[in-house]
């Protein structure tokens, strides 16, 4: 899980002059590299925000595309057209656990799958070949996460950020020297949502910005 850098250009589609761009099955690498370039374009110029590939949630069990880190977690999940929606399930239901927003990017294969299975509170981008390249079309802006889970968030928080938490609370005796898994349940017990939510961003940004994995 690494931060993309930002300034990225995109030099041409590759097409053959007469090709039906409609037939092309568009594969991830395709439409990460424009999300990436729109994202980057969008924030790249924002000291605050910072954009990570491969961010992974629930202690490894799923990994987002892309996410973007400000006063929000908004995390990108990219569904080709060379891809199956079997796992989509399953992540949009641990990405639900701790995302505040969640974007969907489908090629046109999927998109009507996507409308009518995608949570509500999902964004849908359309990736679609044009006369211009390969273009990103919003269909559904995303909204608010309704329901976090604060458990799942903490795991974002390695065992000295979560002690400094406990910490701020003159609630860390002991906790220092006790399994990561104990010291998240303590943080859980004694401090907010919003609270949790926000020394994630924080610790997110600092390590992107050392160029750590996060």
């Amino acid at each position: 899980m690494y931060p993309v850098g930002v300034g990225v250009r995109i030099v041409g589609t590759g097409l053959i002059p007469g090709t039906d761009m409609k037939s092309i099955a568009l594969g991830d690498s395709e439409i990460r590299s424009v999300l990436r370039a729109r994202l980057s374009q969008k924030h790249g110029q924002q000291s605050r925000i910072v954009i990570i590939e491969e961010l992974g949630l629930c202690r490894g069990q799923v990994r987002v595309d892309l996410s973007v880190v400000n006063g929000l977690l908004h995390g990108y999940e990219i569904k080709s057209d060379r891809d199956s929606f079997r796992r989509l399930r399953g992540q949009v239901e641990l990405y639900g656990k701790v995302l505040d927003r969640a974007t969907l990017v489908v090629g046109e294969r999927h998109l009507d799958e996507a409308l009518d299975n995608v949570p509500e509170w999902w964004g849908i981008l359309l990736a679609h070949q044009s006369a211009k390249g390969l273009q990103l079309k919003t269909m559904r802006s995303p909204r608010s996460n309704p329901k976090k889970d604060p458990r799942a968030l903490v795991e974002l928080l390695w065992l000295d950020d979560a002690l400094a938490l406990l910490e701020k609370r003159d609630a860390a005796r002991g906790f220092r020297g006790k399994a990561r898994w104990i010291v998240w349940d303590r943080v859980c017990e004694i401090c907010s949502l919003n609270e949790i939510a926000r020394a994630v961003r924080i610790q997110l940004k600092a390590r992107a910005k050392k160029r750590v994995p996060v």
